[in-house]
């Protein structure tokens, strides 16, 4: 199978990519709806704690699927350029660090999630609130470590580029 060009994996995995976005996009809407219901909840005083932890976990999601649909814009980008043949540009590399600076900032909410929800919440919540903790930590080193790799391969990818360009000077 054809890795670049018209009907090749690239397209694919750009068609693939734009039904993920769509699916994300679906999901934030449905979030935002639910953060609408809590906000009203906590004006009308209906279960105050439970609502306040509600809402700043839905906040996260809705902050990380914000940042998530940009990550896969940046994809999508870097794709098409894979099917029109353009493997060595400085859009790419562009697309490369935003995803990777995109990954700490997702990294960064999942940690301050986890911070304040051991501190604030933890006497609020109970058990439950070790299993987030724990998961928010988990995430967090996930897209630290991911936006590390993504960082380096963006480094070599400049060297590529570079390279490329002075053979291009010398032909």
């Amino acid at each position: 199978m054809k890795i670049l060009g018209e009907k090749s994996l690239s397209s694919k995995v750009i068609v693939g990519l734009g039904i993920l976005f769509a699916i994300i996009s679906f999901i934030n809407l449905i979030v935002i709806s639910i953060i609408m219901k809590i906000i009203t909840h906590i004006f009308m005083n209906y279960d105050l704690q439970n609502n306040i932890f509600n809402l700043n976990l839905f906040i996260m999601f809705i902050i990380t699927g914000i940042i998530a649909l940009f990550i896969i814009y940046q994809f999508i980008k870097i794709f098409k350029n894979l099917k029109k043949n353009i493997l060595f540009c400085e859009d790419n590399s562009k697309s490369l660090n935003i995803v990777s600076n995109s990954c700490f900032a997702i990294s960064t909410v999942y940690f301050i999630i986890a911070i304040y929800i051991f501190v604030i919440m933890n006497s609020i919540v109970g058990d439950l609130i070790y299993y987030i903790f724990a998961f928010s930590l988990v995430l967090g080193g996930i897209f630290i470590v991911s936006g590390i790799g993504i960082k380096i391969l963006n480094e070599l990818y400049k060297k590529a580029i570079q390279y490329k360009q002075e053979n291009d000077f010398t032909i």
